[in-house]
């Protein structure tokens, strides 16, 4: 029986990726989480890679939550989750296994949890909760307002928020996109993280999804709009120091790390 999940009432959708070598494994793992999702509040939307290979190539920070299998041919479980910790901080990792003994290696990237083969409902609905609950705690950063209706989004998925007929459009990475009332103003006063750059009247960019900028003509390119956000002429140099001191930060994490 799984528990009931009472406070995932935020309109979001969870994204959670499986990668398992073997078939069955992932296709098990897969209904049991949909299982858990009719029994709970949540939306989640599952996919499942065969190899570590396939997942590393296709992570682009989109998913909330990963359940990697530790021993897989190629790129291991371990390895995968090493790698995927170095550019995001935030990803909830919970291996699958069929022995306990790997419990030293989750510390080392900070694993939710383990699931032991073969899998029990008990274990991934316990598991699943208090993923959803170290979500809940940490990763919701912007209150989006609409109708009367209050939506809730992490930072992390958030690509970036334009102005459109005077409303509020929240782009976000899974592809959704939310309407919402206010400012611009209002929502940069959100960012406690400081990841937020104003581009242009119209747009606020997030710092953590920006692939490029251009100078002439003046446009950052952010995952999901190949087309590029407008920059201000009098905020190009602005937007240019901000985002090569967030870069600065970001490479000394990861140079950080790489030493640890």
């Amino acid at each position: 029986m799984f528990p009931r999940f009472p406070y995932m009432r935020s309109g979001r959708m969870f994204n959670i990726a499986i990668c398992d070598d073997e078939k069955k494994y992932c296709e098990e793992m897969q209904q049991k989480i949909k299982a858990y999702e009719e029994k709970s509040d949540c939306q989640m939307r599952v996919d499942c890679y065969y190899n570590g290979e396939a997942l590393w190539l296709a992570y682009e920070k989109q998913y909330d939550i990963l359940i990697l299998d530790v021993e897989m041919t190629g790129i291991d479980g371990v390895h995968l989750a090493e790698n995927i910790r170095k550019t995001d901080e935030e990803v909830v990792i919970i291996f699958s296994t069929s022995h306990r003994q790997y419990a030293l290696d989750g510390y080392r990237v900070e694993a939710s949890g383990y699931i032991v083969k073969p899998f029990s409902e008990e274990t991934v609905g316990r598991e699943l909760e208090k993923a959803f609950r170290r979500i809940r705690e940490s990763s919701y950063d912007l209150t989006v307002s609409f109708n009367g209706e209050v939506t809730m989004i992490a930072m992390s998925q958030l690509l970036y928020v334009e102005v459109y007929r005077h409303k509020l459009i929240y782009h976000l990475a899974d592809g959704r996109k939310l309407r919402g009332t206010g400012s611009l103003k209002e929502v940069k006063k959100q960012d406690a993280k400081g990841l937020l750059v104003q581009t242009h009247k119209s747009f606020l960019v997030n710092l953590m999804w920006i692939t490029s900028y251009q100078s002439s003509p003046h446009l950052v390119f952010v995952r999901g709009r190949e087309d590029g956000v407008p920059i201000s002429k009098y905020r190009y140099d602005e937007f240019v120091e901000t985002y090569m001191e967030y870069y600065r930060r970001k490479l000394t994490r990861l140079s950080e790390k790489d030493v640890r």
